[in-house]
């Protein structure tokens, strides 16, 4: 359940990372909106839940039917976006603040760039190599540290290969 949940959130902040890095005049912002769907999911959810959770336990009228139709339009509606554009704000907050920290020059953000690219490789390359794994051989289950050490080899090289390809492209990009 949770990863139907999660996974619109991921995608969109894939998507919007990708995007920022196309566009040139988006690049200074391409961390925060890596960052800022995730941020919003995640903070709206928790505080939904934790709102809900609370109003039940102290018998509030907010938990005492379901939250359906118009009635639950003008609760849920505060009570999930307003905790979720609070949290994707502190999120941008943060991002901005280790930006200017730690990211001061053209060279330090293009290698912490390639990093985020290579790290958003390794997982999906990691899955899908244990999958296939244990898809081929059905006695994988047998042999998992060396099935997993191997997947973990394989994305690790998926993940070089793309920081290799970031990189070609960034300088691509800088020459053009």
């Amino acid at each position: 359940m949770q990863v139907i949940y999660a996974a619109p959130f991921i995608l969109l902040s894939l998507i919007a990372f990708a995007a920022c890095l196309a566009v040139a005049r988006f690049r200074p912002y391409a961390f925060r909106a890596l960052v800022v769907p995730v941020a919003f999911g995640f903070c709206s959810i928790v505080a939904l839940a934790i709102i809900v959770v609370t109003a039940d336990r102290l018998h509030l009228l907010l938990a005492d039917s379901p939250l359906a139709g118009s009635r639950g339009v003008f609760v849920a509606i505060p009570l999930y976006f307003v905790p979720g554009v609070v949290g994707a704000w502190l999120a941008i907050e943060v991002v901005r603040r280790t930006e200017i920290r730690f990211l001061r020059t053209q060279g330090a953000r293009a290698l912490a760039t390639r990093i985020v690219i290579a790290l958003i490789a390794f997982g999906p390359a990691f899955i899908v190599c244990t999958g296939v794994q244990f898809s081929l051989f059905p006695r994988a289950e047998e042999w998992l540290p060396l099935c997993l050490a191997l997947s973990l080899v394989a994305a690790g090289l998926v993940a070089t290969l793309a920081f290799v390809a970031a990189r070609a492209l960034q300088k691509r990009l800088d020459a053009d």
